[in-house]
């Protein structure tokens, strides 16, 4: 039992049931209870590891991507690079470490991090504390890109591991149609379960080729991840610029339930602990590129991302960064690598997705 579960009870008994979204946005993000306002949830100590803590070739290689992609766009002035869930910056640290090698791309960075966790906020900032080009902070996309006005300014953005907790809504189809799955009060009082709503939903528009699924089939989708990328995508219609989302997900349309809850790097029952273990769910990155596609932007992958690491040239940085390392240092480079390009670790799971301002340049990595 927790504080978060106690007040979920209290609101669904006076409210009734709540959707699997609103829980979702209760759990991770409540003011007072919310599992990322009130923890640090990566690293060894936290829940999970994420790609930027397992080696720092990973944010290497965006860097290289996106240091790549300002000069073939000769070399923009003006650089807003956001990143959405910057969590502890290792990422924007390493990528801003690459930029190092190129004076004139570091000098000409705005950094932009969206962060909805005071916590990671403060270690955010001290973690930029020395560097000397402007930095901000912001509670929403819109005001990141917001930043970005004059027709000379290029937008690049970043996001690892954002889209996933981004809340879903789960419709499973039942006698009379697809049902939104809900969450309500266990029989005792004490406890959270799912239900299904009590009669099929009208407005709500599912996938075409999904509709005639087998009895009892689950849907998920992402209003949210779907409203983000059509807002990026419709930024750059008038902004240059290009985005880069790397994340778990599939690339066709499927039925099946991904949300699943991590506690101490171990899974965790959904709905047992809210607001002390990470929900997330599997992207549709199919869903996302046909959003871009629409637009008229143009769209990058999805990709493996161990296929887009090693296009990018990740095995010859672990030669070079081998070359002076000792047994122990040889050891951890090498293991970094494996587990994230192997098939049977993050290799295939994870998939990178771009979309970019320009379809006249020949972008790398994919």
């Amino acid at each position: 039992m927790t504080d978060l579960n106690d007040h979920l009870i209290k609101l669904i008994k006076l409210h009734g049931p709540i959707t699997v979204s609103n829980y979702m946005t209760e759990a991770l993000t409540n003011p007072k209870y919310g599992y990322y306002v009130n923890q640090n949830p990566f690293g060894k100590h936290g829940d999970f590891i994420t790609a930027p803590e397992v080696s720092q070739m990973f944010g290497e290689m965006i860097g290289l991507w996106f240091a790549d992609l300002w000069i073939k766009m000769s070399r923009p002035g003006k650089v807003h690079l956001i990143e959405l869930g910057p969590g502890n910056g290792t990422l924007m640290a390493d990528i801003v470490r690459v930029f190092d090698a190129v004076p004139a791309l570091l000098n000409s960075i705005e950094l932009h991090f969206v962060e909805a966790a005071p916590q990671l906020i403060e270690i955010q900032k001290e973690k930029f504390r020395e560097f000397k080009g402007k930095k901000n902070w912001h509670e929403t996309v819109k005001s990141a890109l917001s930043a970005s006005k004059a027709e000379d300014e290029t937008t690049f953005i970043i996001a690892n591991e954002f889209l996933d907790a981004l809340p879903i809504r789960q419709f499973q189809k039942g006698d009379l149609g697809w049902h939104e799955r809900m969450v309500t009060v266990s029989t005792d009082g004490n406890h959270l379960i799912n239900m299904l709503s009590p009669f099929p939903v009208q407005d709500v528009k599912l996938p075409e080729h999904l509709i005639n699924a087998e009895q009892h089939s689950i849907i998920e989708i992402s209003p949210m991840a779907e409203y983000l990328i059509a807002q990026i995508a419709d930024h750059f219609k008038s902004q240059n610029g290009a985005a880069l989302f790397i994340d778990y997900g599939y690339t066709a349309y499927q039925t099946g339930e991904t949300l699943q809850a991590v506690e101490k790097h171990k899974y965790a029952d959904v709905f047992s602990r809210p607001g002390h273990a990470d929900l997330s769910a599997h992207v549709n990155f199919k869903k996302l590129i046909d959003i871009v596609e629409k637009t008229g932007i143009k769209s990058l992958g999805p990709i493996h991302q161990g296929k887009f690491l090693n296009n990018m040239g990740i095995e010859e940085r672990v030669s070079m960064l081998c070359e002076y390392a000792s047994l122990e240092q040889k050891k951890d480079i090498l293991g970094g690598l494996n587990r994230l390009i192997a098939p049977d670790e993050m290799g295939t799971l994870f998939k990178v997705m771009g979309l970019m301002s320009r379809t006249d340049i020949d972008v790398a990595g994919f």
